[in-house]
């Protein structure tokens, strides 16, 4: 960048660093040069460092000097982000660093304003757990005894790097993960997760001299599979499901919708033909506004006549589209069981995507559980009701939860200096979402784990922002808890 908007914000090294990051291309599976600049940073301040093959980079600090006995520790976080654009952004994210700017904070919590990016995501998810881990190393005056920083690769589409990592690499038991959201929250446990993908091939047949016209679902609110499946949003996939199987005469010939197996869809687009009838929407409309009313009062279904051209496409056979529909119907969406702790989903599902190909559906779904063995239930259970409407189905991405631990040295220090820091108790809390903690401890059964960060907003959208105070307020308790470590 040629000019550093964020100088003159504190703490002056995380920003200078942040706005560094914010300067590559570092969308997930874009990381090549995020990776190599990791590595001439540790080459510049004479760290010890592993680049290893799928891109991870780990660096090794000593303690500082009173420090070399004490128990080390891992500063961990993944320097891939989430890239996405408005419609209207001409911004290549493959090619082109941020544009970064500083606004007032409308609600007036952000005493010292937000940071955003024009027109596409910030990436402060996990930017600024990067930042923050190079400001401690590159700084010779904080205490700290020896350190590994982990910088994980491609979390954001499967948790790849953490899955690659070698734990030979990793030389400290204690582990402090900056990527949460929340400030004032410990993270200490968290859900395990698959991706599922049901592969359904598809019959088609001609359909002479029928009308051919696109249904449209959109307006819902959408949100994270993890910490917002429990709010009561509908499915637009499903919704569209549900729309198919009330117009009897509509012969289906392509059905997409959603953008992430791990996002709650918020639109749904079919094209459909017709012979001999108009589609009537009305009915089923007003069905769903009513049946969501106070939920998705967005909600809105749209139909238009078809501008393409369909002729090497025919629709499909009356069997095929029954059994998809069938599969739509029965898919599990939301919540499957509730934890015993107050407001914790246990186990859940989301059905997040919806492709279709001349002879192929391809629907992607999340499943996430704090319990190992139902994760393995919902899996088979939806594997099951794939295989009887004819798709195939396999799993990807698969990760383990992070069991919440009675005994944690680390959480109690950690809480005690938030309590020093702050003047209150912190949260400390399980959530129903992955971390890679979950894969970490699986590979190193003997970390000892917390999760934090700054408080943000909006993540993975355009709309994100990142907390300048609250980023200050962050740094000086990491460096607090180091200190008395």
């Amino acid at each position: 960048m040629e000019k550093r908007v964020l100088k003159g914000l504190e703490p002056a090294a995380v920003f200078q660093y942040f706005e560094e990051i914010c300067g590559i291309p570092h969308g997930s599976g874009n990381i090549q040069q995020i990776s190599d600049y990791l590595v001439e940073f540790a080459k510049k301040n004479g760290l010890e460092y592993v680049q290893e093959s799928c891109g991870n980079v780990i660096m090794h600090a000593p303690a500082t000097p009173g420090y070399e006995g004490k128990p080390g520790v891992i500063l961990q976080g993944h320097m891939d982000m989430v890239a996405v654009k408005d419609a209207d952004c001409t911004k290549d994210m493959e090619k082109e660093g941020l544009d970064l700017f500083i606004e007032e904070d409308p609600a007036g919590v952000a005493t010292k304003g937000l940071v955003g990016a024009r027109g596409t995501t910030l990436g402060g998810d996990d930017g600024i757990a990067v930042a923050m881990a190079m400001a401690v190393l590159a700084d010779k005056t904080i205490l700290h005894p020896a350190i590994d920083f982990v910088a994980t690769v491609n979390e954001e589409t499967g948790m790849d790097g953490a899955i690659a990592l070698d734990p030979a690499n990793i030389r400290e038991r204690q582990l402090i993960n900056i990527d949460s959201e929340d400030e004032g929250i410990f993270i200490a446990g968290c859900a395990g997760g698959a991706t599922l993908r049901l592969r359904f091939p598809v019959e088609r047949e001609d359909l002479p001299g029928a009308d051919v016209y696109t249904i449209t679902l959109r307006g819902l609110q959408g949100g994270h599979s993890g910490t917002e499946i429990h709010k009561n949003r509908a499915n637009a996939i499903l919704l569209m499901g549900r729309v198919l199987k009330s117009l009897p005469g509509a012969r289906l010939l392509f059905l997409d919708g959603g953008t992430k197996d791990n996002a709650i869809p918020v639109s749904a687009k079919a094209v459909v033909a017709v012979t001999g009838a108009d589609l009537d929407l009305s009915a089923i409309t007003a069905e769903l506004q009513n049946a969501f009313a106070g939920k998705e009062d967005g909600l809105t279904i749209t139909l238009e006549k078809f501008g393409g051209s369909m002729s090497r496409v025919g629709v499909l056979s009356e069997a095929c589209q029954e059994k998809l529909l069938n599969l739509l119907t029965i898919l599990p969406f939301g919540p499957a069981a509730m934890s015993t702790l107050p407001e914790l989903v246990e186990t859940s599902d989301n059905v997040g995507i919806i492709r279709t190909t001349e002879d192929m559906v391809e629907i992607a779904t999340s499943v996430r559980s704090l319990i190992e063995s139902e994760k393995q239930a919902l899996i088979e259970k939806i594997s099951t009701m794939g295989e009887l409407c004819g798709a195939t189905v396999s799993r990807n991405s698969e990760y383990p939860g992070w069991q919440y631990r009675m005994d944690s040295p680390l959480r109690d220090l950690a809480v005690a200096a938030y309590r020093e820091q702050y003047g209150e108790e912190p949260q400390v809390l399980t959530i129903h979402a992955g971390l890679e903690c979950g894969l970490l401890l699986e590979k190193i059964p003997d970390l000892d784990a917390i999760s934090m960060g700054p408080q943000m907003h909006d993540i993975h959208t355009t709309k994100e922002r990142m907390d300048i105070a609250s980023v200050e307020r962050t740094w000086r308790l990491l460096k607090a808890i180091l200190g008395k470590m």
